[in-house]
């Protein structure tokens, strides 16, 4: 089979039917790697998106910490809880989760950003030149790093339906960097990720359970029809990315969008290459879930229509301060979970683990009064 030109069709195909602003991929299957790549760095500025087109890979960063952190120190319980999600702080600080919340999974960057720090309490370092000295250079990637480097994407927020903006200039803080703070390439993702193709053991471990599969510390660990897949997704100041691995079959795929409605891209790329899960049949929906769930300016109000529900999210991008808001149905994949576009991936997944509360975004909301 000619993965290059099956690659670039799915990129091509995939971009022409979402309006993304630019995309770079890289598949590498047992250690052959073919790259992709379409459009523009900034929409309507001509310099066109190549393989070696740097991107913001946003939560991408999360394994790259929890690497650093494996590397730096032994993993004791506060740690593992800080890297799994499962500490039960809020998803922008080192607050305690709402008593409703309290002892399931939730999503939470400030955990990532008290982690980043004892590592680099441990190196005798920054953050960054921590990461640099035990997992950047080490693995040789020189094409990753903090710092934006020249011939960068930029990234794009929507506009109307499917319009887009350039996002003209972001500043990432320094502190957020242990959760979502690197540039890199999908050539160095492909690296990195063959590394942990061979690693195993406890970076990929499951932990908990959440939106229908499981979480291990950095990576999510999902069923693909019968095989283990590891992944995670990135998205921040219009940018969203997804890193996969299939460490069975020696697989790994990266793909970089310059836009917030990126994910709906990667779908188009993973399902062609038959790297998503198989659809579930849906189940019926309890009318109880419908309502309005949020916290810390993250927010959802659920309405039940028939064997559907309709979904209304917003939330703030914490780097660029936009106001993000979507509306889309999601129908049940299993149980309490639900999916958007068939939930081929987690960002397009949202679940309800207790009554009265709510995961969307990845982030657990408690319902509020109406």
């Amino acid at each position: 089979m000619n993965w290059r030109l099956r690659l670039e069709e799915a990129v091509r195909d995939a971009r022409s039917r979402t309006g993304v602003p630019g995309v770079a991929a890289g598949l590498s299957i047992g250690g052959e790697q073919v790259f992709a790549a379409d459009g523009e760095r900034v929409l309507g500025g001509g310099a066109a998106v190549s393989p070696e087109t740097p991107f913001r890979i946003a939560s991408i960063s999360k394994p790259f910490t929890a690497t650093l952190v494996a590397r730096s120190l032994e993993l004791d319980d506060e740690l593992r809880a800080l890297l799994s999600h499962t500490a039960g702080l809020r998803s922008e600080s080192a607050e305690p989760l709402p008593e409703s919340c309290r002892g399931l999974w939730s999503y939470s960057n400030a955990g990532y950003w008290t982690a980043g720090v004892r590592a680099a309490d441990a190196c005798g370092a920054s953050f960054s030149d921590a990461m640099g000295m035990r997992v950047l250079v080490p693995l040789g990637l020189a094409a990753t790093g903090y710092d934006e480097p020249p011939g960068a994407a930029s990234g794009h927020v929507p506009v109307g339906e499917s319009g887009h903006r350039a996002v003209l200039g972001d500043v990432y803080p320094v502190e957020r960097r242990p959760s979502g703070g690197l540039w890199s390439t999908v050539a160095d993702l492909l690296r990195f990720g063959e590394h942990h193709l061979g690693l195993g053991g406890v970076l990929h471990e499951p932990h908990a359970e959440a939106l229908g599969a499981r979480y291990a510390l950095g990576w999510w660990v999902r069923d693909l029809g019968g095989r283990t897949a590891l992944d995670h997704e990135g998205s921040v100041a219009g940018y969203q990315s997804l890193l996969l691995l299939v460490p069975e079959e020696h697989v790994v795929l990266a793909v970089l969008t310059n836009s917030w409605r990126g994910s709906g891209l990667i779908r188009r790329v993973v399902e062609p290459l038959e790297l998503a899960p198989r659809a579930i049949a849906p189940e019926p929906v309890e009318a109880s879930i419908a309502g309005t769930y949020a916290l810390d300016g993250v927010g959802a109000t659920i309405e039940v229509h028939g064997d559907a529900l309709q979904v209304t999210e917003a939330e703030t991008d914490p780097v660029t301060g936009a106001r993000i808001e979507r509306r889309y149905p999601a129908r049940s994949l299993s149980g309490t979970v639900f999916g958007a576009a068939g939930g081929l991936l987690q960002s397009h997944r949202l679940d309800f683990p207790r009554t009265d509360v709510a995961r969307v975004g990845w982030v657990t909301l408690p319902r509020i009064a109406p």
